[in-house]
């Protein structure tokens, strides 16, 4: 389970990077039609819009496998370990209940709104909500790891190595 956990935390990240690379040549082409051709591609905010949700929930999801989202961890390193140890395991419980919810909100709001056509790109209006249900998806099942691996005493999985790194 952990390989297919750090394949999809490994394809969140290629999909957001992706993602950020068609997202910048698009901004770029817009801010190009705009004022050098004098011609603003309607298309360009709103296709911007919907890539920067898969970049976002992407890194978040892999930032909570990784844990390298932002945290407070001052107060529970202050903490006895055991007391300490009680709160990470709920900090996880708590970020995968959040990433179910992700889900649960996600899945309702496409439904509510599928018939709808987003304007400039005839795109039905539920695809806005799909980086959401999948992010949620992602960060329940990296949240769950994480419990898993506390209530077994195993390690979590260590943060992958940056090119920067070596």
């Amino acid at each position: 389970m952990t390989r297919a956990l750090h394949a999809a935390c490994t394809a969140a990240l290629w999909l957001g990077g992706i993602c950020m690379v068609v997202m910048v040549a698009i901004v770029a082409w817009a801010v190009f039609g705009r004022f050098v051709l004098n011609d603003t591609p309607a298309w360009a905010e709103q296709v911007a819009m919907l890539l920067l949700g898969w970049v976002i929930l992407g890194a978040a999801a892999a930032g909570v496998r990784e844990n390298t989202h932002m945290g407070f961890d001052i107060l529970r390193d202050s903490l006895p370990t055991p007391v300490a140890a009680l709160f990470a395991l709920l900090s996880d419980v708590v970020v995968a209940g959040f990433g179910a919810c992700m889900v649960w909100f996600g899945i309702e709001l496409a439904v509510g709104v599928w018939d709808a056509t987003l304007p400039t790109t005839g795109l039905p209006g539920g695809v806005e909500y799909l980086p959401m249900v999948l992010g949620g998806a992602l960060i329940t099942l990296f949240g769950a790891e994480r419990i898993a691996c506390r209530l077994r005493g195993q390690p979590l999985p260590e943060p992958r190595q940056h090119l920067a790194d070596g």
